[in-house]
């Protein structure tokens, strides 16, 4: 029997995963499926994700904000997971910069104003904390169908990083927001491989929130720490050093 491939999208917020199901869908389209749970804090399992991929068996793609690493294990199916990740201050600037679009219809004219203020609310133990501290490392340290295995270190929690790392090992659709084009043009010979054509068609990047997007990370970090306060850039990459170190460890992969 032959085995079916499909490409499983783990979209973690604000880390380019609109333009990435962009290109899925320009390939795919509507053999490319994207679901979530019923509620924003839902988690989708493993039994019911391959209940998903089954239920849609023209499908060749599948993106979701809710599913986790790693991929199940199957003998009909070969997942190839996609992940894509960010440099955690430019992804906490853009979750903020999101918000604020959201919250009203007419902007302030600086936006960043409130970012100081923003950040101390979620930094001091607020429901949305891990929007603001290691959210990755988080997201990508899990065993199967397990929560992460935290602890808190002086107000900041604190994750497997190792087992994250371990993750992404086995994930050979792996891409930085920093470098999109360059990381998903690797993908081709990958994915045709196991049998499915790819091609990447370019597409403007979508769900922009940051003017500078199109600037080098490093300018973009210079941006953004000219717009807050010195502490508060300290205190951002406290609470991230799990994820600035997973960011890392995936550039030395992909850049060695």
């Amino acid at each position: 029997m032959t085995t079916r491939t499909v490409i499983c999208h783990y979209h973690i917020f604000k880390t380019a995963g609109t333009s990435f199901e962009t290109i899925l869908r320009q390939n795919y389209g509507d053999h490319h499926v994207s679901f979530d749970g019923p509620t924003s804090a839902s988690s989708i399992d493993h039994a019911t994700l391959l209940q998903v991929i089954h239920s849609n068996p023209n499908a060749r793609s599948f993106s979701s904000h809710q599913i986790s690493l790693p991929v199940p294990a199957t003998s009909t199916l070969c997942i190839l997971p996609a992940v894509f990740i960010r440099h955690p201050l430019l992804r906490i600037r853009s979750a903020y910069l999101h918000e604020m679009r959201h919250q009203t219809s007419h902007p302030a004219t600086d936006v960043m104003a409130d970012f100081d203020a923003w950040f101390n609310e979620l930094a001091q133990g607020h429901a949305n904390q891990l929007q603001i501290c290691n959210l990755q490392t988080n997201l990508l340290c899990r065993q199967p169908d397990q929560p992460p295995r935290g602890r808190n270190d002086q107000g900041r929690p604190l994750y497997d990083l190792n087992h994250a790392i371990k993750n992404l090992e086995a994930v050979k659709l792996l891409g930085r927001v920093e470098h999109f084009d360059k990381d998903v043009a690797r993908f081709a010979p990958i994915i045709e491989e196991e049998g499915l054509s790819f091609s990447l068609q370019h597409p403007a990047a979508e769900n922009i929130g940051a003017p500078d997007f199109a600037q080098t990370a490093e300018e973009q970090l210079n941006n953004f720490r000219q717009r807050i306060r010195p502490d508060t850039w300290e205190r951002l990459i406290w609470f991230n050093e799990q994820d600035i170190e997973l960011f890392e460890s995936v550039c030395r992969r992909l850049d060695g």
